[in-house]
C-alpha cells in the first residue's frame, strides 16, 4: 500500500493514499503474540542494521520498519485509535449530510469567512465519542475542516489537512521511552565497536597508508 510520512514539529504524519491513517505507524489498542524477549531482540536487531548501514535507502526502509514494530510494541497500551477514527468519520459524515458541510480540502472562502463569523460555526462543537473519546472540528485556514481526536485529555489523533499526526498517552509515552532505549543503546553499542574495529588497522594497510604518504 502507498504511504506517505513526514514529520511537523516533533510530531510524525503519515497517510495512506486514499488519505486514510496509517495503522503501520499508528499505535492503536491490540495484544501482540510476541514476548518481551522477541521485541527487544527484534529491536536490536534493527538497530545493529541501522547503525552499519551507510545507503540512504536503506536506512529509509529500516527507520520505517521501527516504527511499524513501535506501534506493536506500544498496542497494548495504546487507545484504541481505530475505533474512534471511525466514530469520528461517522459524526463528519453526519453533519455533512444534515447540514451540507463540506469536508477537508472543499470548504470555499465564503464557507469560510461565515463560519469563522459565528454562524453555525462547527469549530467550537466538542462531540462526545465512545470509549471516552472527544472529536473537534476546526476551520482550516486552507479551506475544509480538521479533525481533532482526544482521548483522556491527550490529542491522539488530528488531521490539518497535511495526513494524520498523533499524540501519545502519558502511558504510550512511557513505553516508547522504554522502547527506544533497547534501540539507541545497542545503536551506540555497534556504532562504538565498529570505531574501534576502524581504528586497528590491519599491518597490510599501515604499510600502505605510508607508502602513499611517500610517494
Amino acid at each position: 500500500m502507498e504511504h506517505k510520512m513526514n514529520r511537523t514539529g516533533d510530531k510524525l504524519v503519515t497517510w495512506t493514499a486514499t488519505g486514510e491513517p496509517n495503522w503501520s505507524y499508528i499505535p492503536s489498542a491490540g495484544k501482540s503474540s510476541k514476548t518481551k524477549e522477541q521485541f527487544v531482540s527484534e529491536i536490536k536487531n534493527l538497530a545493529q542494521k541501522a547503525a552499519k548501514t551507510e545507503n540512504k535507502a536503506e536506512s529509509d526502509a529500516i527507520s520505517r520498519q521501527v516504527l511499524t514494530l513501535r506501534a506493536e510494541y506500544l498496542s497494548d497500551v495504546a487507545p484504541n485509535r481505530k475505533l474512534l477514527y471511525q466514530q469520528a468519520k461517522t459524526v463528519m459524515q453526519k453533519g455533512k449530510e444534515k447540514k451540507g458541510n463540506k469536508p477537508i480540502g472543499e470548504l470555499t472562502l465564503l464557507d469560510f469567512l461565515q463560519e469563522s463569523k459565528g454562524k453555525g460555526n462547527l469549530a467550537e462543537k466538542l462531540t462526545p465519542l465512545g470509549g471516552g473519546g472527544v472529536l473537534n472540528q476546526p476551520i482550516l485556514s486552507t479551506g475544509g475542516y480538521g479533525a481533532d481526536i482526544s482521548y483522556q485529555g491527550t490529542l491522539v489523533l488530528s488531521n490539518t489537512g497535511v495526513g494524520w499526526g498523533y499524540g501519545l498517552t502519558p502511558k504510550e509515552q512511557e513505553k516508547s521511552q522504554e522502547f527506544y532505549a533497547v534501540y539507541w543503546r545497542e545503536y551506540r553499542a555497534v556504532k562504538a565497536e565498529n570505531k574501534e574495529a576502524q581504528a586497528v588497522l590491519p599491518d597490510y594497510l599501515e604499510t600502505r597508508q605510508t607508502f602513499d604518504q611517500k610517494a
